[in-house]
């Protein structure tokens, strides 16, 4: 991607892409790099942006999530900072079944949490939609997304 370009493309099939301005594209706060977490800009109001993820990222939100279409967030803009040169735009991988279990397993603290806008299903009307207030979904998964699609698998040595 070419940042300075002003625009990417996103999707795997040719038929597919879609042209996203990347002036629009912010990463979460903290998160840089082949970590960076990053979305494109919405609607604001109040302080708050609908911040639009790729939707292969439903499966780190809820692990059995696979057929998810759109997902954006609702979220404080002060959590969102803008792109650099080199940061992570690409669809995450799915995670793994050990990847999974922990996610399943990890407890969801309420100040981690941030309100759903958008999760629309194949195949399905929209489930959320305009900020469904019960839905929410934890920043530690994306965080723990961002950290394990670029880890590097530990191969053990064979000792002789």
């Amino acid at each position: 991607m070419n940042v300075s370009r002003g625009e990417a493309v996103r999707g795997s099939a040719p038929q597919g892409r879609i042209k996203v301005d990347t002036t629009l594209l912010r990463r979460l706060v903290g998160t840089r790099g082949a970590k960076a977490a990053v979305g494109e800009l919405g609607e604001a109001k109040d302080g708050k942006v609908c911040w639009k993820l790729h939707p292969a990222y439903a499966t780190w939100f809820w692990p059995l999530m696979h057929k998810a279409t759109s997902l954006a967030l609702y979220m404080p803009e002060a959590l969102l900072e803008p792109i650099e040169e080199g940061d992570a735009t690409a669809e995450p991988r799915h995670p793994t079944e050990a990847e999974k279990d922990k996610l399943l397993k990890t407890p969801e603290r309420a100040e981690d949490t941030i309100q759903v806008y958008t999760l629309v299903l194949k195949g399905k009307p929209p489930s959320v939609h305009k900020a469904f207030p019960t839905r929410t979904v934890s920043l530690s998964a994306l965080r723990y997304c961002r950290q394990r699609v670029v880890a590097v698998p530990i191969v053990a040595a064979k000792v002789d």
